[in-house]
């Protein structure tokens, strides 16, 4: 079996490595020549929680046409790459199953606008951190959870051989609904810690980030009480415990110098709210202070 992954950051090398460890062969999409040569010649490098290594042989490429042969693509580049791509998997007329795992809700919309066949989107609970073009860091085990937006959906059963212990797959009927559910704990978790630039753990031991968690979270339940009974207060905090070590994507983007994801995060959260007549004042200032970060860092 083949699967192709498009991206090579953190959430793609991880999927990557998990796949590979089943015995499932992996081509890596990348921009760089440098990057393709070192993962083929040497694999992704996977730092795992109890401090072993482990290496997993994959191919790489930049080379979108010679993945044609793969009967599943996992799409993992980030938001602001997803309209170019988008756009040449249209232009291509693709028939390959799409699963997009990014960060947010806004790719949602943008893929199920294409002509593209069969779509699902996942959200992955994971904590990994990238630390060079082949490493990634396991910093703690989660779901990869798939919800199929349209098409044959045993399509995405090819992604059951993976499934272990340490690669918890579920499925879910209602894509929209668990996109939902993670782009809230993302909403909780990621503009603290990259305002304030500190790991996930923080937002639970420091009584003064546990306060403004706590009122985010009260906030965001006012404003969606549909999704109180699959999101706990509780349920956030344990994301936060098992990737108490990790940085979050935004805090890492900004230590990158790279543009925060706040458009698909933050202010598709609060025009959703906005939407169904709802405010979100603590979200909404946390949203100006991403932006005003970009903008004072020079990347918008």
């Amino acid at each position: 079996m083949k699967v192709a992954i498009i991206g090579a950051g953190s959430v793609g090398l991880l999927l990557g490595s998990f796949l590979a460890e089943a015995g499932i062969e992996v081509t890596m999409l990348v921009r760089r020549e440098e990057q393709a040569l070192l993962l083929t010649e040497e694999g992704i490098e996977r730092m795992n929680e109890d401090g072993t290594k482990t290496v997993f042989r994959v191919n790489a490429t930049t080379n979108m046409e010679e993945l044609r042969g793969h009967p599943l693509w996992v799409v993992a580049v980030k938001f602001s790459s997803l309209h170019s791509l988008l756009e040449q998997m249209n232009t291509y007329k693709m028939s390959n199953p799409l699963l997009f795992v990014q960060n947010g809700i806004g790719h949602l919309t943008l893929a199920l606008k294409t002509d593209l066949l069969h779509l699902a989107f996942a959200t992955v609970e994971h904590g990994a951190f990238r630390s060079d073009d082949r490493t990634v860091h396991h910093n703690g085990v989660g779901v990869l959870t798939i919800g199929v937006g349209r098409g044959d959906r045993h399509k995405f059963k090819l992604l059951e051989q993976a499934r272990s212990t340490t690669f918890p797959i579920t499925y879910t009927d209602n894509a929209e609904f668990v996109l939902m559910r993670k782009v809230l704990i993302n909403c909780m978790i990621n503009p603290l810690t990259a305002i304030l630039e500190i790991e996930n753990g923080e937002l639970i031991t420091n009584p003064f980030c546990y306060e403004l968690f706590c009122q985010l979270y009260a906030e965001l339940m006012v404003a969606f009480p549909e999704m109180r009974s699959a999101l706990s207060l509780d349920d956030v905090v344990a994301v936060c415990r098992n990737t108490a070590r990790n940085r979050s994507s935004m805090l890492a983007d900004r230590s990158a110098g790279r543009r925060m994801e706040i458009e698909t995060i933050v202010s598709a959260v609060v025009e959703k709210a906005y939407a169904a007549k709802k405010t979100l004042p603590l979200l909404t200032s946390f949203e100006k202070m991403l932006y005003a970060i970009d903008r004072k860092e020079g990347i918008s």
